[in-house]
């Protein structure tokens, strides 16, 4: 048996130790094609003020399109995570409220706010690299406990919204590792580490609430109602005391930023434009093929990583077909759904003698103790 399990510890690795070289890999050949220039990954755009802010703390840097990219708001924020001087840096975002919910990703690039800008765009980099890593390495830990092979956890590596996020220094690989690492923990019976990483992923992308929510629903359904309160409670309050930090650090009264609207309009009016691209059209169809089947198996299945990432169904509907017509947007909002979805219906629902033993330990216990 510990041969066994140092076995399978080892298989985890080895995976993860393929999507570090991979993802490394991928990285050395953008380098490579914009002569190792790092701010390629931070994606400044022509227009705007980033660019200035950018330029005078690095000097030249290169320009993707006019607007850039998500990267650029993070390389602002991580220059000051704790907002420290807000009209230096914060003032200058788009929406900086919405933007500087999202602190931890740059908290981490910016060394705690100890690193200066020319090590901060490499952290940023550097971070979304090792996530990658880690987050493959959590998703074969999670589909090992499922019963499943650790190679399974190539879900993580293989997932094109988090690829897309690699490419523009954005939050979603950070997002995603530390709710796949939840949900694997919730799966050993460790629901303190675990409520602690659903923190650090809602910290990292507001919507991963529907994470912790979806974790607290379970736990409450198996009548273990203080860990439940836990999950879903202590992610939204340490949120909202940071957004509360925020409105005193920022005098901003910002609009929505358009990313939610009625239910199915946005999919109805994305899915003609599709049409123009059989390659976008048939990333949509995917998109909601996966979505289709991880509801058909959620349902029946009714444990944790069901009810961890089933939340994203739902958002998916109320997207607005600003996100829902670009492959690049809407592939990176619902990145997590996507390697989620692979686990429950390729592993999980494929392992019935490995849930019934983690369903039946009953309320108040699970496998693995803690």
């Amino acid at each position: 048996m510990i041969r066994t399990g140092a076995s399978r510890r080892t298989r985890a690795g080895l995976v993860a130790l393929v999507a570090l070289v991979l993802t490394s890999a991928l990285v050395v050949r953008a380098l490579s094609a914009f002569d190792w220039d790092v701010t390629v990954f931070a994606s400044f755009g022509a227009e705007g003020p980033t660019r200035a802010y950018a330029e005078e703390r690095l000097g030249e840097v290169v320009l993707r399109g006019d607007l850039g990219h998500d990267g650029k708001y993070f390389f602002v924020q991580a220059n000051d995570p704790w907002l420290l001087e807000p009209g230096d840096n914060a003032e200058i975002l788009d929406f900086p409220i919405y933007r500087s919910q999202r602190m931890f990703y740059p908290l981490l690039a910016g060394g705690f706010g100890l690193f200066g800008p020319e090590t901060i765009v490499w952290g940023l980099l550097v971070v979304n690299v090792a996530a990658m890593a880690l987050g493959t390495l959590g998703a074969a830990r999670l589909a090992r406990s499922l019963g499943g092979s650790s190679w399974w956890g190539l879900a993580f590596l293989g997932n094109l919204g988090l690829i897309f996020t690699l490419t523009i220094d954005s939050a979603g690989i950070v997002a995603a590792a530390c709710a796949i690492w939840a949900v694997a923990l919730v799966y050993e019976g460790r629901i303190a580490p675990a409520v602690g990483l659903l923190t650090a992923a809602t910290l990292t992308r507001e919507v991963m609430l529907l994470c912790g929510a979806g974790v607290a629903v379970w736990l409450w359904t198996e009548g273990r109602r203080r860990q439940a309160l836990y999950a879903g409670g202590i992610p939204f309050l340490l949120l909202a005391v940071w957004e509360a930090y925020l409105r005193l650090r920022l005098d901003a009264d910002e609009p929505g930023v358009g990313a939610i609207g009625p239910p199915l309009v946005g999919l109805v009016k994305a899915i003609p434009e599709w049409a123009d691209d059989s390659v976008v059209l048939a990333t949509g169809l995917l998109v909601i093929g996966l979505s289709i089947l991880f509801v058909m198996r959620w349902w029946p299945s009714r444990t944790p990583l069901g009810w961890a990432f089933v939340g994203f169904v739902p958002l998916g509907l109320v997207l607005t077909d600003k996100v829902w017509i670009p492959y690049f947007d809407f592939t990176r909002a619902l990145a997590p759904l996507f390697t989620a979805a692979i686990l429950l219906v390729f592993v999980e629902s494929r392992s019935g003698r490995r849930r019934q033993e983690f369903v039946s330990v009953g309320p108040g216990r699970s496998r693995g103790g803690g």
